[in-house]
């Protein structure tokens, strides 16, 4: 301590300074250490940017993309960000439009469509088309007169066979030929798909987890909701329409993985030959 009146060192513990009497004061405590302030992305800032950071089979960064100006358009022989090596892009495959403070993906009517990876369980509807690992599944709900479809007979005689069950949706396999394969109808309360220990299992797809997603059937509404079972690669529908981006989102074009990120200011990327 120092006093306060004569500056002479002062006792610890000491009421009064013994040089010249003034009463002393205690040191003030320090400050508490605060947490560094991390910089936070202002919606409402005009100086907003964003990009798109392509993400390798291993989770790490690839080509990086800023998105400027009102429109980006992505495609594999036009547009401003060209992938010529991805043969399941379309020329002109989607575009990123800015709206304000607002960044909207949209299809330009490719062939193969955008896939969003969910963050949430979602709900189904009706041709919905879904990509797990490998597998793309179209979602479809068999028309009121299938669903009807009783035990059959012949002649008075009973049809032998396997148990009927209630026809309330199913998945059909969309392969790469363009046509429906295997066909998995939808009746229990969920139905887990995986690579291991599933109720449909793919057990080939190396990029499937061992439990990846799940089918929830909510009965009293008669609908069917799509969930992620914290899967490494995720779980992603088929866009239909805009969809308003959020930092973090990630979506697929053609075998391409991207994550949208809002930043302070966008990083440079290269447009490859």
């Amino acid at each position: 301590m120092v006093c306060v009146g004569c500056g002479a060192p002062g006792d610890p513990g000491a009421r009064f300074c013994k040089f010249c009497g003034t009463p002393c004061k205690m040191p003030s405590a320090p400050a508490p250490a605060t947490a560094p302030v991390q910089p936070r992305i202002d919606m409402a800032n005009p100086g907003l940017r964003a990009q798109v950071v392509v993400i390798l089979r291993d989770g790490s960064e690839g080509g990086v993309y800023p998105v400027e100006g009102e429109r980006t358009d992505v495609g594999s022989r036009e547009g401003d960000i060209v992938l010529r090596e991805d043969p399941y892009l379309s020329a002109r495959h989607a575009r990123i439009e800015r709206r304000g403070d607002t960044f909207v993906l949209l299809d330009l009517g490719s062939l193969n469509g955008i896939y969003v990876r969910l963050r949430e369980p979602t709900l189904l509807t009706d041709g919905d088309m879904i990509l797990i690992g490998q597998q793309v599944l179209r979602f479809e709900i068999p028309s009121e007169a299938e669903r009807q479809v009783g035990p059959a007979s012949q002649h008075g005689v009973m049809v032998f066979g396997t148990p009927e069950q209630p026809r309330l949706a199913r998945l059909v396999q969309y392969t790469t030929e363009g046509l429906s394969r295997d066909v998995y109808y939808l009746h229990r309360d969920e139905t887990v798909m995986g690579r291991e220990q599933a109720d449909l299992v793919f057990a080939d797809d190396p990029f499937l987890s061992r439990r990846h997603a799940a089918v929830t059937l909510q009965r009293a509404e008669r609908r069917f909701v799509m969930r992620d079972l914290g899967s490494s690669n995720g779980t992603a529908l088929r866009s239909r329409g805009e969809r308003a981006l959020m930092h973090g989102d990630q979506f697929r074009l053609g075998r391409h993985l991207f994550r949208f990120d809002l930043t302070v200011a966008a990083r440079g990327g290269r447009n490859p030959a």
